[in-house]
């Protein structure tokens, strides 16, 4: 069982291992609910690793949860053409927006949007009727920049701390469905 990928390739990609396969085949399971076993327990434990993500990324990087959910997305598992079958979990790690946050309005000399100031901050209506932040980038009028929140550090962060538990949870959920396999086969 294996876990690979993160914030550098933006997803993470659930395998279980040809190993892991032989060793159920040994057993008097059938292919078909081996199978079953395979994608159940990486549709369950990509689904564990969304909902860990989503618990622990707000307090590490000061977003409400509501707009980080937007950007974790679970693809359930799939047999590919070596019939390995694997799931994957895209992280959305592009900039945030800062208008997705909660709009604190103007304060000082810059723009408030959730916890994050902005030096030098202002909300502008753009021509398509959008709402947005922006920054001058010198004295002048123009040109302006468009604010936003970077968040790959704190997701990356995130991610190392949670791949050996995904390990111990990918291989605890095979297990325990294994088991379940076993015992409706001798049934």
């Amino acid at each position: 069982m294996a876990i690979t990928g993160g914030v550098d390739t933006g997803f993470l990609s659930l395998t279980v291992e040809q190993d892991d396969i032989e060793r159920l085949i040994q057993t008097v399971l059938s292919p078909a609910a081996i199978k079953r076993v395979q994608s159940r327990g990486i549709n369950e434990t990509a689904a564990w690793i969304k909902s860990r993500l989503l618990r622990e990324l707000p307090s590490a990087t000061g977003i409400p949860r509501k707009v980080l959910a937007r950007r974790i997305k679970q693809r359930k598992a799939q047999a590919s053409l070596a019939d390995v079958i694997s799931g994957k979990v895209w992280l959305g790690i592009n900039p945030i927006d800062a208008m997705a946050l909660n709009d604190g309005g103007a304060v000082n000399s810059g723009y408030m949007a959730g916890d994050f100031y902005f030096e030098g901050g202002f909300k502008a209506k753009m021509r398509s009727g959008a709402t947005a932040i922006f920054a001058r980038t010198s004295r002048a009028r123009l040109p302006i920049k468009r604010q936003n929140i970077k968040i790959d550090s704190p997701f990356n962060e995130v991610v190392r701390r949670l791949m050996p538990q995904a390990e111990r949870e990918l291989a605890r959920r095979t297990q325990r469905l294994v088991s379940y396999e076993l015992e409706r086969a001798t049934r």
